[in-house]
């Protein structure tokens, strides 16, 4: 079985409204961008091509949407509910389910807490591009998390809040923050090139 890597990106993500189209739970955004050289670590620059992904459009059902990578101790926090090929990158919608962690997991997202995407992928075709860019040009998309920090940053996050006051979304973000425990940082990965 090949190894599931992960890359994170910061889209602009949405949590729809009835208003909308959606029901107050579903996120939408640009789970990876296409075209975008990004540099993974100091051996490794990538980007996904357009259609990297096209093999799972028809079932995005079956990629599950995470808070934090499953593989890394993340929780399931709903389906994939459409895969779409866009010029920008690879569009979705997901549906987080009503539970404990779905919940705290929108407010953190209503309130800019987390705001990236990241994927886990298993490799595909490859191509090496001028400048030794490796390009997925093929890749099976495995999971969707929403991340606090991704690799791509600004290119693959949340697009917007419009289902709650203000108010009421900055109150439960404090409380949430307030109970949050306090992570350790290796300060040796906060100075290591690709460590996201």
């Amino acid at each position: 079985m090949t190894e599931i890597l992960t890359r994170c990106f910061m889209p602009e993500l949405e949590v729809r409204s009835a208003a909308q189209g959606g029901d107050g739970r579903t996120v939408v955004g640009i789970a990876v961008p296409y075209g975008k050289p990004q540099r993974i670590d100091s051996r490794l620059t990538e980007q996904f091509g357009r259609g990297a992904f096209n093999a799972q459009l028809r079932a995005a059902h079956r990629i599950g949407f995470f808070r934090d990578h499953g593989p890394h101790g993340g929780t399931l926090i709903g389906p994939t509910t459409l895969l779409r090929d866009d010029a920008a990158g690879l569009y979705g919608e997901w549906r987080v389910s009503k539970t404990e962690k779905g919940d705290e997991t929108l407010e953190l997202i209503k309130d800019g807490a987390l705001s990236e995407l990241s994927i886990g992928f298993r490799e595909g075709q490859n191509r090496t591009l001028p400048g030794g860019v490796i390009e997925r040009a093929t890749a099976t998309l495995t999971e969707v998390a929403v991340v606090m920090a991704g690799a791509y940053g600004g290119d693959a996050s949340v697009l917007a809040v419009r289902s709650a006051s203000t108010m009421e979304r900055r109150a439960a973000a404090a409380q949430i923050i307030a109970n949050l425990p306090t992570l350790s940082v290796d300060a040796d990965l906060l100075t290591r090139p690709g460590s996201h």
